[in-house]
């Protein structure tokens, strides 16, 4: 059980200065309770290091009594705290399991306990040792409180010096109540914690200040104080892009000793673009103090949480617009993630936030007053229509990215706007149609392409589009879109599954045809259009099919690759010839 507990409970041993640092806040905590005429700003944490060998800590606390450390210290899981107030666990005690102590063991072979009690009672050594034996004998004399002395275990000597040990302190117990003290063999003592006030009372560049000094002189852009029934602290936003996988860098405290640097499950997935400074009295931790119960508490912090960043974006849009518009154009991504499912974020920062159109970047305030617009959620199909639609001087807005889908949808259905997908109707408007003399000229090569491509259920049809440089355009329907899924999931299939969908495809009484348009202003169909020899005619159409599979960002299937190569093949044959 011991080798359990000290060795597998906690994820690292450094943990050791955090459980010995709250059985000494705790200690005073319980004096203070039991002695009211004890001033708060009596209780301190005194450390003394005899380097690489051992660690002295020491708490001017309640002390224990022979009996209580028979009850506490000799029976794992028990907690000195439980009998204080009616056999039920204080909340401003940090200690639930009574089982820190045992940390220790994962530095030290042994924990030896000098402790007086202040009700009095005789001082006691207690010796507890990794095989879980233990001895207790009095002491002749010894301050009220609790000393315990930690002896160097092999492999652990890098935790037996001063400044390893005030990294840790300073890690774990910087906000404590108490002060903590690391004790030279000169008599200096250096303070090592410290408590900021309310942080709502602090102005923008204090909290800044602050902030560069916790996170290591990381430089953020905008503070946010937090100040809950269930948090209080500061939400840093970090002045560069963060990646939406960064769920850690945070420093949150529970009863103001940290226990987490995740961000999980206490923060939401957007905010990654935050560095939290939190800590919270009544949330219940986990067995190891190292995250959060997920329960109905947490739940209610994670709303306050999401409540207090709201707030605060609803001021910047008041007071600070620029300092929004910043925000959001180094963190758009995670803002884009918190405006769709936060109606009232939806609003704030719907103005601020970029989209990809074929004018280039515009923001949402733009797109509210453009107009009449198409949108597509396929990049490539995206950059292939683009210049038709410049062409056209039509608004074309891509939804292929992150959260943009949702939110032009979102920004349609908010504000009323003429936004429609790409569809049969919209290529219309990009497509005119030939004269009938046209039409007359080009029927014999036409008829002789849309043979060739019959095989690839392909029609073909003579437009005139704009650039000019785009000799042919692919476009498929929904319907000729899952066939083509459908051909392809068969191509890489065996056995039953390839059967089966070798039935569906046979299933489809009707087969959809996609439709590759020929631009009647490209030279190159001009010219493909005059070519009488009917097989040199049919290669370079299907070589032009496969110039537009491409430019439109459409998958080959191996039945094309094969076709591509038997053409160019032929092509190198005839000029060879």
């Amino acid at each position: 059980m011991l080798d359990i507990l000290s060795n597998h409970l906690y994820k690292s041993p450094d943990v050791f200065v955090r459980e010995l640092m709250q059985n000494g806040v705790d200690a005073v905590t319980a004096r203070r309770k039991r002695d009211t005429d004890w001033q708060e700003e009596d209780g301190r944490i005194d450390i003394r290091v005899a380097e690489g060998k051992q660690i002295f800590f020491r708490d001017n606390g309640a002390g224990l009594t022979q009996e209580e450390i028979h009850q506490f210290l000799a029976v794992i899981g028990q907690s000195s705290k439980r009998e204080l107030v009616q056999g039920e666990m204080p909340t401003d005690f940090i200690g639930r399991f009574g089982i820190g102590l045992l940390s220790c063991f994962m530095v030290s072979d042994s924990i030896e306990v000098h402790t007086r009690s202040m009700a009095g009672e005789s001082a006691y050594v207690w010796k507890g040792y990794a095989d879980g034996t233990y001895t207790l004998e009095p002491l002749e004399d010894a301050p009220v409180g609790t000393e315990i002395i930690l002896t160097a275990k092999e492999g652990s000597e890098q935790y037996y010096h001063p400044e390893k040990l005030k990294k840790l302190v300073q890690h774990y117990g910087l906000t404590l109540p108490v002060s903590i003290y690391l004790c030279g063999s000169d008599g200096h003592r250096e303070l090592l914690n410290y408590r900021p006030e309310d942080y709502s009372s602090l102005s923008i560049d204090q909290l800044l200040s602050l902030g560069e000094w916790l996170f290591d002189g990381e430089h953020f852009i905008d503070a946010i104080p937090i100040q809950t029934p269930h948090l209080s602290g500061v939400a840093y936003i970090v002045g560069h892009q963060t990646d939406v996988s960064v769920k850690s860098g945070h420093r949150i405290h529970l009863k103001n000793m940290l226990l987490t640097e995740e961000g999980n499950p206490l923060l939401p997935e957007w905010a990654f673009f935050l560095r939290c400074f939190l800590n919270t009295d009544n949330l219940r931790p986990t067995a190891s103090r190292e995250n959060f119960y997920e329960n109905d508490e947490l739940e209610l912090a994670q709303q306050e949480f999401a409540a207090a960043i709201q707030q605060h974006f609803a001021m910047l849009d008041q007071r600070k617009p620029d300092k929004l518009q910043q925000i959001v154009g180094i963190h758009y991504t995670a803002m884009k993630s918190m405006a769709v499912w936060n109606d009232e974020i939806f609003r704030l920062i719907i103005d601020y936030l970029p989209f990809t159109t074929s004018e280039g970047t515009m923001y949402g305030a733009a797109l509210k007053q453009a107009g009449k617009a198409a949108v597509i959620g396929d990049i490539e199909r995206f950059k292939q229509l683009k210049p038709m639609f410049i062409a056209r001087d039509m608004l074309l807005i891509c939804t292929g990215y992150s959260f943009d889908d949702e939110l032009i949808h979102k920004m349609v259905k908010t504000y009323q706007l003429p936004i429609y997908p790409v569809q049969e109707e919209s290529m219309e408007l990009l497509l005119e149609d030939v004269t009938f003399e046209e039409k007359q000229e080009a029927f014999q090569a036409l008829r002789e392409i849309n043979q060739s491509l019959r095989e690839f259920d392909c029609k073909v049809e003579l437009k005139r589009f704009y650039p000019v440089d785009l000799p042919a355009l692919y476009y498929l329907s929904d319907d000729v879109a899952f066939l083509r899924q459908v051909q392809g999931a068969k191509e890489v299939s065996q056995g039953i599954f390839s059967e089966t969908l070798t039935s569906l495809l046979q299933g489809v009484e009707e087969r959809p045809l996609a439709c590759l348009y020929l631009n009647c202003n490209s030279p190159l169909v001009r010219r493909l259009l005059q070519v009488t020899h009917e097989r040199k005619l049919q290669s370079v159409a299907k070589v032009l099919y496969i110039h537009a599979m491409v430019t439109g960002g459409h998958t080959l299937h191996r039945q094309e690759l094969q076709m591509l190569s038997k053409e160019l093949l032929y092509m190198i044959d005839e000029e060879t010839m």
